[in-house]
Formats: C-alpha cells, sequence, structure tokens
C-alpha cells in the first residue's frame, strides 16, 4: 500500500495515495452557512463542487494556518464503502506539510487499541522514516459528529 503522509493537529497522518485525485494550492472556499467548524467550506473543481474539511479542526486542534505549505488533498470518496461500483465524489482535505509517499505493508498497520466512536475515521498506525503515522479513512470522515 502507497501512503501520501501529511501533518495536521501537529502529528502526521496519511492517506491511502491510491485514493487520492489530486493535491492543490489552497484556495479561497465558499462558507458553508450552520456548518460544523470542521467544514471548511467549499469551492469548485473541474466543474465538480468540492466540500472541504479542514483536518486540524476536526482533529480537536486549530485550523490549518493560511500558508504556502497549506494544500487541499482531494481523494475520492465512496458513497457505499463496501460497493465497488458507489458512486464517487471528491472531499477536500485541508492539511500542512503534504510531502511524502511511503509504502507499507498493510499488515505492519498497528490497529487501534482503542476505538473511538466519534472518530471511526482514524485507522491503524505505522512508521514511516523516524514518525508513526496514522492512518485516516477517507469514506468515513463524514461519519464522524462534529468535534
Amino acid at each position: 500500500m502507497l501512503l501520501l503522509t501529511f501533518r495536521a493537529a501537529g502529528q502526521r497522518y496519511a492517506v491511502d495515495a491510491a485514493r487520492v485525485a489530486e493535491v492543490v494550492p489552497r484556495v479561497r472556499l465558499r462558507a458553508l452557512p450552520h456548518a460544523p467548524p470542521h467544514l471548511a467550506g467549499m469551492f469548485e473543481y473541474r466543474g465538480e463542487v468540492v466540500t472541504a474539511v479542514d483536518l486540524g479542526v476536526m482533529l480537536g486542534s486549530t485550523p490549518a494556518p493560511d500558508r504556502l505549505s497549506t494544500r487541499i488533498v482531494l481523494v475520492e470518496r465512496r458513497s457505499d464503502p463496501g460497493a465497488a461500483d458507489a458512486p464517487r465524489s471528491l472531499l477536500g482535505l485541508i492539511a500542512e506539510d503534504v510531502d511524502e509517499l511511503a509504502p507499507v505493508d498493510p499488515a505492519a498497520l498497528v490497529p487501534p487499541l482503542v476505538a473511538i466512536p466519534s472518530a471511526p475515521y482514524l485507522g491503524g498506525v505505522a512508521e514511516v522514516g523516524s514518525d508513526m503515522v496514522q492512518f485516516l479513512h477517507v469514506d468515513r470522515l463524514l461519519d464522524a459528529p462534529p468535534p
């Protein structure tokens, strides 16, 4: 498995690189009135309206800073993760230091020792270089209740 790693809420996280459509610079977002704080807004990408999630806020910290190193990782999200032919949509993940593709044996992902019902998107942990990186399940990111 190939992981795309990045930083959010001061820690290293990763998503399956096979689910990444593109990494784009941070753009101006249109606000989503009455949305929970982790839903940063939406923007148009190649004719598709994409909702952007600020991973810093979702993970219980502050919003991602507005820096040149802050990016939006566009991931393909399935409406029904169990169905191979389920419709897909793009979801934008606002993250910092999106910088590395790392091969990881799926068997090397250590499952979380504690299930956190409010964070169903948190997956296993692997060592990448000298960092501990936690895997995020992109299909479960919007299933979480607001922080």
